[in-house]
């Protein structure tokens, strides 16, 4: 997913290199790149919390989910910077290094993949608490 994130910025950049040429460029970058960008965050979102919630233990799954959404804000604090550096560097080197930066980190991503795997081996067949064995609550009406 974070690769595919990637080509998405790569759509971003022959955008800019449009622009430097032409003036303009076409609109078709733009969508090409929200949807790399759309169907990257699908690919790699819905995996990193399931991974969170199989391989945190119990007590500290609910910690665990706020690092991965604090790490996401981070993130977006992060941009604001490269929003920043942009102005100096230019479009097409900020683009091209954002996507050089999300294949690297795929890269890595897949590199830790299998001992991640691993890791959470057996963890799906582990049966969810239920609450059959809890204490009833009654609540009565006022």
């Amino acid at each position: 997913g974070v690769i595919i994130m990637g080509w998405g910025f790569l759509f971003m950049a022959a955008a800019s290199l449009q622009f430097q040429s032409n003036g303009s460029s076409a609109m078709y970058w733009l969508v090409l790149a929200y949807l790399f960008h759309t169907v990257g965050e699908l690919c790699s979102s819905p995996v990193s919390l399931s991974y969170i919630t199989k391989l945190a233990p119990a007590k500290y799954a609910s910690i665990m989910m706020g690092v991965y959404f604090a790490a996401t804000g981070l993130g977006n604090y992060a941009a604001g910077w490269v929003g920043i550096w942009s102005q100096t560097a230019g479009e097409l080197e900020i683009f091209l290094g954002i996507a050089a930066f999300c294949t690297f980190a795929g890269l890595l991503v897949l590199a830790v993949l299998k001992p991640l795997k691993r890791l959470a081996h057996g963890a799906e067949d582990i049966e969810p608490e239920t609450f059959e064995n809890t204490e009833q609550i009654e609540i009565k009406p006022a």
